[in-house]
């Protein structure tokens, strides 16, 4: 079974369609990015749609190894395609953090659901600062009130988390195309041994005759 790229599967799975793999190969071979990083920052798909699909790819490269290899096969002390089903599933899982300002009206649900999705992962990465001792002062002439912090506005928030989240989401990528290297690396050398054994028995064969 050949590997199946990675647009035929979204197409497959009704997440983008024929026009937008077009459109987004068009790119590609103008700019040189990635295709899943295209279809990301022009709206045609989400990240998590992407990975589930990066996903999927693997468990074909591993089912036709499989096939042709009917021996058991030593587990390997990591497994690419849960670790990336289980990061999918965790991320997808995060409970949602409430906004401190009114939110303003978006309409795309894509986009609401990758800003919140943000403010958590953000929440995560801020250090927890241990409880300082409270001292009490005694002031002579009345302390100025302190000036409150300046607010973002909704929409600078809104830019802030767009760049945060579009930053994790090229992370992400990165991680899932390095595992599935690594894996290739690894298949490759499993071919390597394979060959040498079946030499060694050649040699074997020709010296018992």
């Amino acid at each position: 079974m050949r590997r199946r790229p990675i647009g035929q599967i979204l197409v497959e799975k009704g997440e983008i369609s024929e026009i937008d793999l077009e459109a987004a190969l068009a790119e590609q071979e103008r700019s040189g990015r990635r295709l899943g990083e295209i279809l990301i920052e022009q709206g045609r798909t989400s990240w998590l749609a992407l990975a589930r699909a990066i996903a999927e790819q693997v468990l074909d490269i591993q089912g036709s190894s499989a096939v042709a290899k009917p021996e058991p096969e030593p587990e390997a002390a990591l497994d690419p395609v849960k670790m990336v089903r289980e990061l999918a599933e965790r991320v997808a899982n995060l409970p949602p953090v409430p906004d401190l300002l009114p939110p303003p009206p978006v309409p795309d649900l894509e986009r609401q659901l990758a800003r919140e999705v943000a403010e958590q992962v953000a929440n995560l990465d801020t250090p927890t600062s241990a409880p300082q001792p409270e001292t009490r002062l005694l002031h002579l002439t009345p302390a100025p009130k302190p000036e409150p912090p300046a607010l973002m506005s909704s929409d600078e928030k809104l830019l802030s988390i767009e760049a945060l989240l579009k930053e994790r989401q090229r992370a992400f990528i990165e991680m899932v195309t390095t595992t599935e290297t690594l894996r290739m690396k690894i298949a490759r050398l499993e071919e390597i041994l394979e060959e040498r054994d079946r030499e060694l028995a050649k040699l074997r064969i020709a010296r018992a005759v």
